[in-house]
């Protein structure tokens, strides 16, 4: 189901077609998963000691249903009253937790019964999608071409470029995964450079300058995605890695570095330069920026190297 194509519908709309369906779609995981409650409750062909692994697979499954029934609840509950942007926001997280709750349950099952799991990478796609969200991001900051207020002689090739921004944001894979409030926002102030650009206050300095003004508070808040729980956790790790090794290998280069930490792209506008003028930055400075980061990300306490670190930050 893309939402996508469903920012541009009125709320009725979105209540008689686009609810409906997806209440289906959680109702058909919701007997899913009772069926695997039921299944793993029965003490049928149960091997001594797999009890308790067999308890653990029902609970997780009779908590995700009844998580899923909320969800039901949530979209039944909603009226035409309701703002489409916010019954687009319910269906989305109604979404994204029958994809969290059925990928925790197949893991246990899996794990109980030698299988290989086919939903696991759901999770791990969770981390890919943001950190694709956060270079969509950054890539639509950088377009902006100037974060320096225009003057009236370059106002309408700003927002011009802007535009093309917003354009070229809208038309990503990634879209979909934008924070609603983004989505929101971004869809706002498309409208309003498009109207600028088409003259219907007559181009005036002042309603363009205002704009811009909200342009760039707009990118700036867009680096909010760095609090995503999951960006948090793998730039934490990350950052946590990086700093181990160069403590350990003084002849690492700025070239590797940048390399090695190109995935915090976009958590912070100094190491971002770090990361894109890696031989105008000297070693000294790659540890300051990354010292000053860690007290945010890694809050004093240890984390766990990112999945295949290990290979990744192998000695060359």
């Amino acid at each position: 189901m893309d939402l996508r194509r469903c920012e541009e519908q009125e709320t009725p709309h979105l209540l008689q077609e686009t609810v409906p369906a997806l209440r289906q779609v959680l109702q058909t995981g919701a007997q899913a998963l009772g069926a695997v409650c039921a299944h793993y409750e029965s003490e049928e062909n149960t091997d001594a000691g797999a009890g308790e692994a067999r308890q653990r697979i029902a609970d997780l499954a009779f908590v995700a249903r009844l998580d899923l029934g909320e969800r039901l609840e949530r979209l039944s509950a909603m009226t035409a009253a309701e703002a489409p942007w916010s019954v687009i926001a319910t269906c989305g997280s109604a979404r994204r937790r029958l994809f969290k709750c059925a990928a925790a349950v197949e893991r246990a099952l899996c794990e109980l019964e030698g299988l290989s799991p086919k939903l696991e990478g759901l999770l791990t796609q969770e981390l890919k999608r943001s950190l694709k969200v956060r270079q969509a991001y950054v890539l639509f900051r950088r377009g902006l071409l100037t974060r320096t207020e225009p003057t009236a002689a370059f106002m309408a090739p700003v927002l011009r470029r802007a535009a093309m921004c917003f354009s070229e944001l809208t038309g990503k894979d990634v879209y979909e995964d934008l924070r609603i409030e983004d989505r929101t926002e971004l869809r706002r102030l498309q409208a309003a450079v498009l109207a600028w650009l088409r003259g219907q206050d007559g181009h005036a300095f002042d309603s363009g300058r205002r704009l811009w003004q909200d342009i760039a508070v707009f990118a700036e808040l867009l680096t909010q995605v760095n609090l995503r729980p999951e960006l948090r956790e793998h730039d934490g790790a990350l950052l946590e890695a990086l700093l181990r090794r160069m403590e350990r290998d003084a002849t690492l280069s700025p070239e590797t570095l940048a390399e090695l930490a190109r995935p915090l792209l976009g958590v912070d506008d100094m190491l971002d330069d770090c990361i894109e003028n890696p031989t105008a930055v000297e070693r000294t400075e790659w540890r300051e920026t990354l010292e000053r980061l860690a007290p945010n990300l890694l809050g004093g306490h240890a984390s766990p190297p990112p999945p295949g670190s290990d290979t990744l930050f192998a000695d060359r």
